[in-house]
């Protein structure tokens, strides 16, 4: 029986290396900005627990809506004898609607990893997560009517 056949130990030294220095290239592309905010959260944690990060957009977001339908069912006419429903629902309105707000130019501020800067890289590659058959339908759709 012949002996089997294993790589060469070279060839994993050659990938720890390569690992090791995209890591160090990603050090080096790092933000001052996101350095900043990585010491700002250790110190955050540090003084008190409480840091200045906002919760997901999603999250700010389905509480501003979650508050606008409890206003909007507070105000329907089967509350209006409990006292001080009105006040409740005009500040349940007010701190919905601004954490709508601030949902909508948080996720503007932040943006999506959708390309740009923010593209996902895999052994020094940046992914691409659209279709290697020519892209969607109207692209299709193009592509016959050019013929």
């Amino acid at each position: 029986m012949p002996p089997s056949p294993s790589p060469p130990p070279d060839r994993f030294q050659r990938e720890i290396e390569d690992v090791i220095r995209l890591a160090e290239k990603r050090l080096d592309r790092q933000s001052f900005g996101s350095r900043v905010r990585r010491s700002g959260r250790r110190v955050g944690g540090v003084v008190g627990g409480l840091s200045g990060r906002l919760p997901a957009v999603e999250t700010m977001a389905g509480w501003g809506l979650a508050l606008m339908l409890a206003s909007w069912l507070l105000s329907l006419p089967l509350f209006r004898f409990i006292p001080s429903v009105g006040l409740l629902v005009l500040y349940a309105q007010a701190i919905g609607i601004f954490l709508l707000a601030l949902a909508i130019v948080v996720s503007l501020v932040r943006g999506r990893s959708g390309g740009g800067s923010g593209s996902k890289v895999w052994r020094g590659e940046r992914l691409s997560y659209s279709s290697p058959y020519g892209g969607g339908f109207l692209a299709r759709l193009r592509r016959m009517f050019r013929r």
